[in-house]
């Protein structure tokens, strides 16, 4: 996947190799290997629903050390949403958890909460939006808090 990023990004930027870096990596500890590491985006699609909530609560702190200011952190995920889809929510999503579980091992069982991860590294959110009924959840985080540059 990260080939076919680079690819598709090179296609719209041709001198996007000297801008663009990409890192296939344990996500929880690359950061801590790159202690001069300072990045403008951090980009996460359904990944933060994989880890447990104090994995989460870790990897926003890591970020929030290593995301230059103003910098912004892309998210889409799962998310309960409330009124009448809440009950249809819960249970494809707790079905999820249990393939997951069986088909690859995944250990977390039930969605961190990740705004409150973020806001306690502080991280701004600037933006959201829901899809799916509010199933779907797209959001932009800023750092440092206070400071949301212009999209």
């Amino acid at each position: 996947m990260l080939h076919l990023l680079r690819i598709r990004c090179e296609r719209t930027s041709p001198n996007i190799g000297t801008r663009l870096q990409t890192h296939q990596a344990d996500a929880l500890n690359y950061l801590a290997t790159q202690p001069h590491a300072n990045y403008d985006l951090a980009v996460t699609h359904f990944f933060l629903d994989c880890l447990t909530q104090p994995e989460v609560d870790t990897l926003a702190t890591a970020v929030s050390a290593h995301l230059a200011p103003k910098g912004i952190w892309l998210i889409s995920d799962f998310r309960i949403p409330s009124g009448i889809m809440r009950l249809p929510a819960k249970i494809l999503v707790r079905s999820l958890y249990l393939a997951f579980r069986i088909l690859t091992g995944l250990r977390a069982n039930r969605l961190p909460d990740h705004a409150l991860a973020l806001s306690r590294a502080g991280f701004t959110r600037i933006a959201q939006h829901y899809s799916l009924f509010g199933l779907l959840t797209t959001e932009l985080w800023t750092f440092p808090a206070g400071t949301s540059g212009t999209l």
